[in-house]
């Protein structure tokens, strides 16, 4: 069998990992150098508890989250899921080291176009699209606009400074100000050491996003100053995208659709690297059982995403309709050390509890990793 993945982020560098050890034939096409252009704030949050250790450009665990509303509330997140502080440059290139080991010949500054693409069907007998979104595959078949209908859009800068009194854990500011058709909405400081950090600024939007309503790279402006950050020293600038859910086919002729191309990132937060990993490893797999395998494929992601999207769901319809007195008070309630207030707020929000106790008590078999 002899297979093609475009794009040699998360999703398609394990796809190529997994592929190597199926002893398929790959060609591993990325349109920059591996690890370039990457906008993200480098965290991964493992919530379907798939992810082993990465290997080379991990920095440190996150145990704790800060949760910024009227007040600021700690939440030892890390005890039911893991996340990770990654500098995915060196991630992604090690990984790439290991896919060249196992027999992948990568393709570095080569753009597949749309034209070239439909060449690709003829010359291979599967292609796996992890080009991101917009995917190369929608321009090819027109359906780009799929991942407009709802997306997450983020502005974040990697700056320089002192961030000694928040490492090692994160921090998530929800904005009081932000309208509820902009929710999910928040902003993110996420320290690789003490002394550099990415710090972003995401919201939810439909159609295009208004200046005169909404001016994102001013809301960055403000956290920062918020942060007490003003005059640091900004080392890259970014923006980015990513849909709000998984897209109605993500299969057409011999492409499967994988990772961000796939629509397979969090509409609550936006990350998606978890995602990317799984759906890699998995359109390997249903390509070796052939095409009654890959009619399984978004079966099989659907089963993977079911609970946390149910929680996902019930947290984004909160900050919708609570005002942010309320949100602040049910921030203030799960993350109290008390069982009773604990409880208590489980009570005043039991859909919410009940979809958390799903997703805790819910383990789903990890695939054969490739890594």
């Amino acid at each position: 069998m002899k297979a093609a993945i475009i794009g040699a982020g998360p999703g398609g560098l394990y796809a190529a990992l997994a592929a190597a050890k199926n002893n398929i034939q790959i060609d591993l096409f990325e349109k920059r150098n591996v690890g370039d252009g990457i906008v993200c704030g480098e965290c991964i949050f493992d919530s379907l508890g798939i992810m082993k250790k990465p290997g080379r450009g991990l920095l440190h665990p996150v145990d704790e989250v800060v949760l910024q509303g009227c007040g600021c509330y700690v939440f030892p997140l890390g005890r039911h899921r893991k996340l990770w502080m990654l500098d995915r440059r060196s991630w992604q290139q090690e990984l790439a080291r290991c896919a060249a080991r196992g027999g992948v010949t990568l393709y570095e500054h080569t753009k597949i176009t749309p034209a070239r693409l439909l060449e690709m069907k003829k010359e291979y007998d599967w292609i796996i699209d992890a080009s991101g979104a917009p995917s190369i595959t929608s321009r090819l078949n027109h359906f780009s606009n799929d991942y407009f209908k709802e997306y997450l859009l983020a502005h974040q800068v990697k700056i320089a400074g002192d961030f000694s009194a928040l490492w090692p854990r994160i921090k998530i500011a929800f904005l009081p100000d932000m309208p509820a058709d902009y929710q999910p909405a928040y902003a993110w400081i996420f320290p690789k050491d003490t002394r550099r950090a990415n710090i972003g600024v995401v919201c939810t939007v439909r159609g295009t996003l208004k200046k005169d309503k909404l001016d994102l790279k001013n809301v960055l402006a403000q956290t920062i100053r918020k942060e007490g950050l003003d005059g640091v020293h900004v080392l890259e600038r970014g923006s980015g995208m990513a849909a709000a859910g998984m897209l109605p086919r993500l299969v057409y002729d011999n492409i499967i659709l994988a990772g961000d191309a796939a629509g397979l990132t969090s509409p609550l937060h936006g990350g998606g690297i978890d995602m990317a990993c799984l759906s890699g490893v998995m359109a390997v797999d249903v390509i070796v059982n052939g095409n009654s395998g890959v009619a399984e494929y978004r079966e099989k992601l659907e089963r993977y995403t079911k609970e946390k999207l149910a929680l996902e769901k019930v947290t984004i319809q909160k900050m919708k309709t609570l005002n942010f007195e309320q949100f602040d008070d049910l921030l203030e309630g799960i993350t109290s050390k008390s069982f009773f207030t604990r409880f208590r707020t489980a009570l005043g929000h039991r859909e919410m509890f009940y979809v958390t106790l799903k997703w805790f008590g819910t383990k789903k078999r990890v695939p054969d990793w490739p890594v």
